[in-house]
């Protein structure tokens, strides 16, 4: 059974003793028409789960927002409900949770994103984080860094188009429809065949009608809850592998 800190009581809390505590951030970001905003907390989260009863981990509660989403990999702010924290923020909220549960005695922690751009913030939030605590251990991994190239082709049949596309595209609508399947709308997934879209450079303030008007910058059909189901078992075993390594 999962240790999710969010079911449990302070006895059963006092109880964990000296286990890594799994930490995910995500954001509130729109996933397109049929996904929730919550999809890049959702995922780090369910893998974290599946991780707790393999390995003993601890899912604290997690954060649900994350930094502003950028137009290149998350479809930008211009979305309704897309909603979003600083930079500063978001680095302090995370090194002062760290600090606390050092304080209550936990000293490994595994720290997951699914937002591509809370990645650097919660890079120093862990460097802050351990450079004042130096025997704590941070491991910080995106999920998507954990497949490998040739499992994506394989399972996608040649036709992942890459990383840099895969805001609410065919990775996160299969891992979606294999853990939480009742918030796909599969009728939903607009016809974006063709070629990726990619918006570069980067321009403040962000100019109108830069991504799709669906928020998705390539199509995300072609993602199944198999293919999801097959992901997550490589993710979660590279991940396991890396906690056994490091702690």
């Amino acid at each position: 059974m999962a240790k999710e800190m969010i079911r449990m009581t302070w006895p059963e809390f006092a109880e964990t003793g000296d286990c890594a505590v799994a930490l995910c951030v995500g954001s509130v970001e729109q996933h397109g028409p049929h996904l929730p905003f919550t999809t890049d907390l959702l995922i780090p989260y369910d893998i974290c789960l599946e991780l707790s009863e393999r390995c003993g981990l601890l899912v604290a509660p997690p954060v649900y927002y994350g930094y502003r989403s950028q137009p290149a990999t998350g479809g930008g702010m211009s979305f309704p409900g897309t909603t979003a924290v600083s930079a500063a923020t978001l680095m302090k909220l995370v090194e002062e949770i760290l600090c606390d549960f050092h304080r209550q005695g936990k000293k490994k922690f595994l720290l997951m994103s699914g937002h591509y751009e809370n990645t650097a913030f919660l890079s120093e939030a862990a460097y802050l984080f351990t450079e004042a605590h130096p025997d704590a251990k941070v491991v910080m991994i995106n999920w998507f860094e954990m497949l490998r190239p040739e499992t994506l082709e394989r399972l996608f049949d040649g036709k992942f188009p890459g990383w840099e596309v895969e805001h609410a595209s065919l990775t996160e609508t299969a891992l979606i429809m294999h853990y939480h399947p009742d918030l796909v709308h599969p009728d939903r997934i607009p016809d974006q065949e063709g070629k990726p879209f990619c918006p570069r450079p980067t321009v403040y303030p962000e100019p109108a009608g830069l991504v799709p008007p669906s928020g998705i910058l390539y199509s995300a059909k072609g993602a199944t809850a198999e293919i999801g189901g097959a992901m997550a078992e490589e993710i979660v075993d590279a991940i396991a592998g890396v906690l056994a390594d490091e702690f």
